[in-house]
């Protein structure tokens, strides 16, 4: 390398970590970083906070904290209080929306500038192991040096097809302000679940369209059950062994209409194709470096990828698309990164999704501890949850709380909850898991009355 070359490299920007992406991932492992004292910088090529802000878990969450006001003003009859019923609009909800959004970007840039984090934004990518460019919007090019990059990328919907005005994902129907009368859903995932219940209480017709025998499919029968039978109770019409034919859909000014595999027909005037996200792992200069990137990418447990100082976490390894995960994942890659070495554990890491009801779950489950010949009890419990949250005094929730026990060491195994408070019981269970703390111990703990944790020990004093 010439003189030249020399000088040009030791006037490059050099960090000691490097993010690609700012979404929940990303911003764990950005902040980590500084926090541990590494010279940070995060590279964003959109919306600071990626999509988990704008137009993922939060941006939704919101929808839905509209949606439980609504219902709970609709109620408010029960607390003694007699009002006009206000009519909710989508574009009122939408501006809540958005200025939580903001809020949130916000509150991130300042932990940015207190933690002395580096903001770049622009379409990051690797030259080489160490090397970093970034492409701002005006097609401007810089180029800095990073000792390690965590790739966090995230994902997007799995279905993108702009050949249809009213077949959409869920990226654009956020985008939307107008209410469809009659909002058909292709997929009783969580994402479908959710925007089901949220639609169906600003007044839409919805209908929920699920290929396989129940709503929720990747997760417990039970969760799936109550779900399906909240949202019908709400007037939603739930569909299930509806294989829907994305490929033979006919659409017109007013609607679409849409067939099942086996000749069903149904008529609305937008549908939502909610049937998955994948990862953004091309793009980034990985497939130069011998990185597959045509789908997800491949990590190990303390999640390297396959060259020395890169890592990956989040959507974009595929291993799960639940910000808790992508929390747990960026912890293990900074442990790693300083030389601390851990290991991912999924069956330690609470996984947690906002339908109607909610449902939290970690550990084992029940299905997967009989298939794995794993030796167990189940102690379930069915309750009207009084909590700390003024409202369940009034009007409880049914809430399910089932664990899963080894009835040897008496310790949990696992632990599933469907109902208010969902994510505070099962992170108590978390923790005992972690610790692995025998149940005796657990349900002596005094908790503050009433709370959602004593929902749990509630169930566990009734083992023997």
């Amino acid at each position: 390398m010439g003189q030249e070359g020399k000088s040009i490299l030791t006037m490059m920007r050099h960090y000691e970590l490097a993010v690609i992406g700012s979404g929940s991932g990303g911003r764990e492992a950005t902040l980590l970083g500084a926090r541990k004292g590494l010279r940070t910088a995060v590279i964003e090529r959109d919306r600071l906070g990626g999509s988990c802000f704008h137009r993922g878990c939060y941006a939704v969450r919101s929808l839905q904290a509209c949606s439980r006001q609504f219902r709970d003003n609709w109620k408010s009859g029960r607390f003694g209080n007699r009002r006009e019923l206000q009519k909710a609009t989508l574009d009122a909800w939408m501006t809540v929306q958005r200025q939580v959004s903001l809020r949130l970007v916000d509150q991130f840039q300042e932990q940015l500038q207190r933690a002395g984090v580096d903001l770049i934004q622009g379409q990051g990518s690797l030259l080489d192991e160490r090397t970093v460019q970034v492409i701002d919007v005006q097609g401007h090019k810089s180029t800095f040096t990073a000792e390690n990059v965590v790739v966090a990328t995230g994902s997007r919907p799995a279905f993108d097809d702009r050949s249809h005005v009213r077949v959409v994902n869920s990226d654009q129907l956020l985008a939307l302000n107008a209410l469809p009368h009659h909002l058909a859903i292709v997929g009783a995932g969580y994402i479908g679940c959710e925007f089901a219940s949220i639609y169906r209480m600003l007044g839409a017709e919805v209908t929920l369209l699920e290929r396989s025998s129940r709503a929720l499919p990747g997760w417990e029968p039970e969760a799936g059950s109550r779900v399906a039978e909240s949202l019908t109770t709400r007037g939603v019409k739930v569909l299930l062994n509806f294989e829907a034919g994305l490929d033979d859909l006919a659409e017109d000014e007013t609607g679409v209409r849409l067939r099942s595999r086996d000749g069903q027909a149904i008529e609305a005037e937008m549908v939502l194709v909610a049937t998955g996200r994948k990862p953004n792992s091309q793009g980034l200069g990985l497939d130069a470096l011998g990185i597959e990137d045509a789908s997800a990418l491949s990590v190990d447990s303390s999640m390297r990828l396959s060259r020395p100082g890169l890592y990956a976490v989040g959507d974009v390894t595929g291993l799960s698309f639940l910000d808790s995960t992508a929390y747990s994942q960026a912890n293990v890659a900074i442990n790693a990164i300083l030389g601390k070495e851990s290991r991912l554990d999924h069956r330690e890491i609470p996984r947690c999704i906002h339908t109607e009801p909610a449902i939290a779950t970690v550990g084992w489950t029940e299905s997967e501890a009989a298939g794995r010949g794993v030796e167990f009890a189940v102690a379930s419990t069915s309750l009207r949850l009084v909590s700390d949250d003024d409202r369940t005094l009034v009007d409880p929730e049914p809430t399910l709380v089932k664990a899963i026990i080894n009835p040897q060491s008496r310790t949990l195994l696992g632990c599933l909850v469907v109902g208010d408070h969902a994510a505070v019981i099962a992170n108590v269970a978390a923790i005992a898991i972690h610790s692995k703390m025998p149940i005796d111990e657990l349900r002596d703990i005094p908790m503050a009355q009433p709370s959602a944790a004593d929902a749990l020990i509630h169930t566990l004093r009734a083992v023997d």
